[in-house]
């Protein structure tokens, strides 16, 4: 298989090449990430302009199967620039972005880099998934235990195309999912859940001040604690558990219920239906 990987932190931060390495074990790795730190732009697209880039090796730590480059641009450029072709790749099967070093769950993913290039990879037509890693600013990170649902994830989607195949049915539709990993070892890991959005976000705990002729942004030291809604991504996260949560442009969901003559369906129902699985170990 071939997997186009990119991310909003950068080509050399550690998260991407955590996904590199589970990646590589699975299929040839693209990699086309922003040359510096994207965090916040969402799946901003500037107009027409040159883009330069640059190859990327990760030193002694570059798996086998991976080709990086770095290219000054948006995350979101750089998953429809991976899936052009210019860099070599005609054919990409699946898209990953991150792994983000911080949370993005509920509103955040209006705002979130890594969700924007997986958005933008699902508008052209793949199958995509944003994954983070809940770490704060200034903890030690388990990028293993990001690498390791990486791979876990990835094969969830894989299966899922080859059951459908194997039972003759029309391929699945691509599909969108923002993973959000516990910042545990992987023993402490309690699974996968298939998960709603919270109403989680940043913007509480921010605020500007004024100085002389500049606004300065602040990150509020005490936040009050969040309440979580039930099979929420931040209340998943909350308990231990992986955070799946599936992605879907409003259009589509309405389309999909319409055509299912059932505009009512209860959340439980529809968490029912969906499949879970158990994190492996790899």
């Amino acid at each position: 298989m071939n997997f186009l990987l990119t991310n909003d932190d950068g080509v050399t931060a550690p998260g991407l090449w955590a996904a590199a390495g589970a990646l590589a074990e699975l299929g040839r790795v693209l990699i086309v990430a922003p040359s510096g730190n994207c965090s916040g732009f969402g799946p901003a697209y500037p107009p027409g302009q040159s883009l330069s880039f640059f190859p990327y090796r990760n030193g002694g730590d570059h798996p086998a199967g991976v080709t990086a480059f770095g290219l000054n641009a948006t995350p979101a450029t750089c998953a429809h620039a991976g899936l052009s072709g210019i860099f070599g790749v005609e054919t990409i099967d699946l898209v990953v972005s991150g792994v983000n070093e911080g949370a993005n769950m509920g509103r955040d993913v209006f705002y979130s880099g890594t969700v924007g290039a997986a958005l933008t990879a699902h508008f052209l037509g793949k199958t995509a998934i944003a994954v983070s890693l809940v770490v704060e600013p200034g903890r030690p990170a388990h990028w293993e235990s990001a690498r390791q649902v990486v791979r876990d994830v990835v094969d969830m989607c894989i299966e899922e195309e080859r059951r459908a195949h194997r039972s003759g049915q029309t391929a699945p539709s691509p599909a969108l999912y923002n993973v959000n990993v516990p910042n545990r070892v992987a023993a402490d890991l309690r699974g996968l859940r298939m998960t709603g959005l919270s109403a989680h976000s940043f913007l509480p705990a921010t605020r500007f001040e004024r100085a002389s002729d500049q606004a300065l942004i602040r990150r509020a030291e005490h936040v009050p604690p969040l309440s979580y809604e039930l099979w929420s991504d931040a209340w998943a996260v909350a308990q231990g558990h992986i955070s799946v949560t599936p992605l879907q442009p409003a259009q589509n969901a309405l389309s999909a219920q319409i055509a299912s003559a059932d505009l009512w369906t209860a959340p439980a129902a529809l968490l029912e239906a969906m499949p879970q699985y158990a994190l492996g170990s790899h």
